[in-house]
């Protein structure tokens, strides 16, 4: 429960290409790839298919509003992971104390706090009712950014495959795991989502690529080492509209150095937390290299990825659907080298910060959606689903054991997960080449004869599909799933993280009615005690970040930051501090403030304390 996160352990329409060019890879030179707002074509018919398709009846329609509802439910019930708390916590407990979230160390950018705190302060009450406001919000803005990004892509895709991309993609930023929900890299990837929808939807181009360019911009901002996750929605758009796609590219590189510079401007320590940010998280590949260990660390948190998510494992076979459904060469090679090129940028942002921690991939399951949901858009009667249904229903099964039982059974475990990537990228590949079919089957013997179009499938073969990707996508959101399978906390799941932040807010609210709620307090603890805690501190490193550090690195003790994080143990008006001596360990951490603390506050004989979490609330002398 106390771990560090990276922190951690903490005026004109848009131009529409001419058939054959700048083109989505596999549209190819069909005319029914691009649907055009006029004139006769293939893509008319598509279009027309699109309309005339007849709906879910009304009992799968109200049954499926129900499940929504029901999944927006559970989610808001399962409330926020540890290191999100950390950073509202941060921001609540010296924003009580006079330090606005602009000046308030929490390991995470300004562009990435503000966001947060405004979040924060549009919800009151108790911290369930605050976490569920907070998720309840985020849902509506991801929903409404899907919703436009479908509007973008139906003006370059038919609208089957818009649809079926803006989805598969929305299930996969809605349902992300818990671990992911909200962290700097789910945000970014939001934000790319969002800057794709807004690069492709306007009419004006001026606005489209102004929009789209501040909001990629915001994908590198809200940690920098999101850089990579900017660059995919930029090479989307590049495929789609290539014209926007540079001048979108442009705006994105001056908006992200001026945005940079402007947080510069609102609060100056920002640069020096900038250059100090490395040392918190020394024996990184960056720095010392890439060994053995990284490499073996870097598979198994892929695998791990793949098993718990199981549309990453179907991402090969989807893109070698794709692939070998496209006419031309171009096409054929442009599906694996951009997919390839995408999955190598987020690798290297998970290799760079050499933390291991598997929100660090946020964006991959993401990516791996869209993909998914445009092949099975193309050819839904492929053994993909097969894949997606086995994993949709065996991975909840197997994840949701004991950290014992899944501990002895990880090798079957990876080994099916195995199985399936290995078997459904066979499948795909010995498909064959084979062109995209138009959807719509016309005969045409006489000039001008009305087309004959092929009957609608059944309700039973439009389901399936949807069903498929919907059990794959669902797995992170189930009550029993695990952060990780035998990995970096996999013991946390979300019905055992709803147990202890009710377990631990019914005893810290205790402390607070004992020592008083507006007490102001020396945080020694990880930043969800302050987040479930509340009472104010005068200090900007609300987390002791700096000093937790020289457990690890007495090195640190040289940063500017350090300095000014111990200067917080002097404060007069702190009565109590608030020790987790799991996290902070007084006989590891540098000596010059292990010494301030014994001498200003007297944990021997605490006013409470909680020995299951390691927490102690010690008075001051």
């Amino acid at each position: 429960m106390t771990s560090v996160p990276d922190i951690d352990d903490g005026a004109g329409t848009s131009a529409r290409p001419a058939p054959g060019t700048d083109r989505a890879p596999g549209l190819d030179a069909r005319p029914e790839a691009v649907p055009t707002p006029h004139g006769p074509g293939e893509g008319d018919h598509d279009r027309d298919r699109d309309r005339t398709t007849t709906p879910y009846p009304l009992p799968v329609r109200l049954a499926a509003a129900l499940l929504g509802l029901a999944a927006v439910a559970a989610m808001c019930w399962s409330g926020l992971n540890h290191d999100v708390r950390y950073v509202l916590g941060g921001m609540r407990a010296s924003g009580r104390g006079g330090i606005p979230a602009s000046g308030t160390f929490v390991h995470r950018p300004l562009a990435y706090r503000w966001p947060l705190s405004w979040l924060d302060h549009l919800t009151a009450g108790p911290v369930a009712v605050r976490e569920a406001s907070i998720r309840l919000l985020v849902i509506v803005v991801a929903a409404a950014v899907v919703w436009w990004l479908r509007q973008g892509l139906a003006r370059h895709l038919p609208r089957r495959e818009a649809n079926a991309v803006a989805g598969a993609l929305g299930l996969a930023l809605l349902f992300a795991p818990a671990w992911d929900f909200l962290q700097p890299e789910w945000v970014a990837v939001l934000c790319a989502v969002a800057g794709l929808a807004a690069a492709l939807a306007p009419r004006r181009t001026w606005v489209a690529v102004g929009l789209g360019g501040v909001l990629v911009a915001l994908a590198v901002l809200v940690k920098y080492t999101t850089a990579p996750t900017a660059l995919l929605p930029l090479g989307a758009l590049l495929v789609l509209d290539r014209r926007r796609g540079w001048l979108t590219t442009a705006a994105a590189a001056v908006a992200a150095p001026a945005g940079f510079a402007l947080a510069i401007l609102v609060q100056p320590r920002e640069w020096r937390w900038f250059n100090e940010l490395s040392a918190l998280n020394p024996n990184t590949p960056l720095q010392n290299g890439l060994h053995s260990a990284d490499v073996h660390a870097l598979i198994t948190t892929v695998g791990t990825e793949a098993l718990m998510n199981p549309v990453v494992a179907l991402l090969p076979a989807a893109v070698v659907l794709l692939a070998r459904g496209s006419a031309s060469r171009a096409a054929r090679w442009a599906w694996p080298l951009l997919t390839a090129a995408g999955v190598a940028g987020v690798l290297a942002a998970l290799v760079v910060q050499g933390q291991w921690f598997q929100y660090h991939l946020a964006a991959l399951p993401v990516l791996a959606a869209a993909l998914c949901g445009l092949a099975v858009a193309r050819r839904p009667d492929l053994p993909l689903l097969a894949g997606a249904l086995l994993l949709g229903v065996a991975v909840p099964l197997i994840a949701g054991q004991s950290w014992n039982w899944r501990h002895a059974h990880e090798t079957a475990a990876y080994t099916l997960v195995s199985a399936v990537v290995v078997a459904t990228l066979l499948t795909a590949s010995l498909h064959g080449r084979a062109r995209v079919q138009a959807r719509v089957r016309v005969r045409a013997r006489v000039p001008g004869q009305v087309p004959v179009r092929a009957p609608s499938p059944g309700l039973l073969l439009r389901s399936v599909p949807a069903l498929a990707l919907l059990l794959a996508l669902a797995i992170p959101v189930w009550p029993t799933t695990p952060y990780s399978y035998d990995t970096r906390h996999s013991t946390f799941t979300s019905l055992e993280r709803a147990d202890t932040r009710h377990e631990l807010t019914r005893w810290l609210t205790g402390v607070r009615h004992r020592i008083g709620a507006d007490t102001p307090v020396t945080y020694l603890a990880f930043g969800d005690i302050g987040y479930l805690l509340g009472n104010p501190t005068h200090c900007r490193y609300p987390t002791p970040d700096f000093l937790q550090r020289t457990r690890y690195d007495r090195s640190i003790t040289s940063q500017v930051s350090y300095r000014e994080n111990l200067r917080c143990l002097s404060d007069p008006a702190s009565r109590y501090a608030v020790l987790d001596t799991f996290w902070f360990p007084l006989g590891q951490v540098a000596p010059e403030a292990a010494d301030t603390i014994r001498g200003r506050f007297d944990c021997h004989r605490p006013v409470a304390a909680l020995p299951a979490y390691h927490l102690v609330i010690c008075p001051r002398r």
